[in-house]
């Protein structure tokens, strides 16, 4: 039966105490100091995308390895989820959407989907000196698992736990840092990458450990960036659903300018 995994994750991490993952604010200081420490070169960082305006897309430097959406759980938002997870079933994957290292998120990380986010960025991202980072390193480790087999092997991949809640406990953070047991978080990331077919197509895959394998939203048009092509997505795919909301953040992955 379809429905929307996210919402009964939610559900469920509201009686759970004790244990998960920290979660990540939606800060490019904090998500930088994370991927450093898993193996980002100085040469990149994460950036703040000040807005999906072309001219405010043109202002984040090129070329753009990822890039990662923190957007509101909503009733619209779940119900748009539901009806894409009933069009991901019925239908099949696609070129693009299954070349890129996917991770499931289990209920035991708690509400540190923004730590899913970050390492499906950071393993999918065309930099060669990160490839010979942890992170990495773990991507190389579980290449022939499944989905929910990774998920259940980072959960207990201490290294990454210990600079993840470091990261997310870090002064740079602008909130103070939800406790393990604390009230809900009402938001949730998700990962885009760029992936490029056999026809040489760049094609903009959404990676969302909660969904049920990664989503490709087709090729980037013509003359146009990988951001620009993600920033539409989020445009149609998000942001129409809740288009009174201020509670959509997008960073990218980017080259140190």
């Amino acid at each position: 039966m379809s429905g929307d995994r996210l919402k009964t994750l939610n559900d469920e991490l509201r009686g759970q105490t004790g244990g998960p993952w920290l979660p990540l604010e939606s800060n490019p200081e904090v998500f930088s100091l994370f991927a450093r420490k898993v193996g980002l070169p100085e040469t990149h960082e994460w950036q703040d995308v000040l807005g999906l305006d072309p001219a405010l897309l043109a202002m984040a430097p090129q070329p753009v390895a990822a890039a990662v959406l923190l957007f509101p759980c909503t009733p619209g938002i779940y119900e748009a989820r539901r009806e894409e997870d009933r069009a991901l079933r019925a239908g099949s994957s696609t070129e693009a959407a299954s070349k890129p290292f996917f991770v499931e998120q289990v209920a035991s990380f708690g509400n540190a989907c923004g730590t899913i986010a970050a390492v499906h960025a950071l393993t999918n991202a065309n930099i060669p000196r990160l490839q010979r980072g942890p992170v990495c390193a773990f991507r190389d480790e579980t290449i022939g698992r499944t989905p929910a087999q990774r998920g259940a092997a980072l959960l207990t991949t201490q290294h990454l736990k210990d600079v993840s809640d470091t990261a997310a406990a870090h002064v740079a953070a602008q909130t103070a840092c939800p406790a393990r047991d604390g009230p809900d978080l009402d938001h949730h990331y998700c990962a885009f990458v760029p992936v490029t077919v056999e026809s040489g197509a760049v094609h903009v895959v959404e990676l969302d450990g909660t969904k049920v394998r990664p989503v490709d939203h087709g090729s980037v048009a013509s003359g146009q960036t990988f951001l620009e092509g993600a920033a539409a997505v989020v445009r149609a795919r998000f942001m129409s659903v809740e288009p009174g909301s201020l509670e959509f953040a997008l960073m990218a992955l980017c080259p140190v300018g």
